[in-house]
């Protein structure tokens, strides 16, 4: 226990800081409740375009294999090699109760026919039901990829704010009050001896009187 000088300030300075601590885990609870509700709803999205995801990537694969084997790999590959265009992905903070949670949002990855690269007269409808395919798919794969940054974000923030609340349940609270109880029990101690000798003094002075007043006979 640090050392601490049992006076009345310090009391009062160790009652104000285990006030203040309070005050802190509450509000360092409240952000981790904040943030396990957001986490949880998140968390829900996910496992929902996570499943979507899934039914996505099977339907494109079936699409591919029927492609390929109606039109050769040949075909689809050289589709494949043409394709050209960028995926915008923006991204911002969101405040949720102090802690600074990132946020994206990509850029539509599906385009038109003409906008693929591939010659069309040199296609077929197939083909452009695979790029259909594949691209609501890769538009999946970001979205799920995104969800899934925040979601690991938040819980790294959760953590460390558990620890936070840990620290001042476990650590700084306990000490504070052992601290502010010992000041309270030598103040009260100091109190009891300034009592004790105020007593004992007051009895000196009653007996001093008793015996410096002449008893009746000796005054006779």
């Amino acid at each position: 226990m640090e050392r601490v000088s049992p006076t009345r300030a310090a009391l009062l300075a160790k009652r104000a800081q285990i006030e203040l601590a309070e005050q802190g885990r509450d509000l360092l609870t409240e952000k981790r409740n904040a943030l396990l509700k957001e986490l949880q709803r998140l968390a829900q999205q996910v496992v929902v375009a996570s499943d979507a995801l899934e039914m996505a990537a099977a339907e494109a694969r079936l699409v591919l294999l029927e492609a390929e084997a109606l039109e050769g790999p040949e075909a689809i590959r050289s589709a494949a090699l043409a394709q050209r265009g960028d995926t915008r992905v923006e991204s911002r903070v969101v405040n949720v109760m102090g802690a600074q949670v990132p946020e994206f949002r990509m850029g539509a990855v599906s385009r038109g026919m003409l906008q693929r690269g591939y010659a069309v007269t040199a296609t077929s409808a197939r083909v452009d039901a695979v790029a259909q395919q594949f691209e609501g798919l890769l538009d999946l794969i970001l979205s799920v990829t995104a969800m899934e940054v925040r979601l690991r974000f938040l819980a790294r923030e959760i953590r460390t704010t558990t620890r936070r609340v840990n620290a001042l349940d476990s650590v700084l609270l306990p000490r504070l009050r052992a601290e502010k109880d010992y000041v309270y029990m030598m103040l009260e101690e100091r109190e009891r001896e300034v009592i004790f000798r105020f007593k004992r003094l007051q009895k000196s002075r009653l007996a001093g009187r008793h015996s410096a007043t002449p008893d009746a006979g000796e005054a006779r």
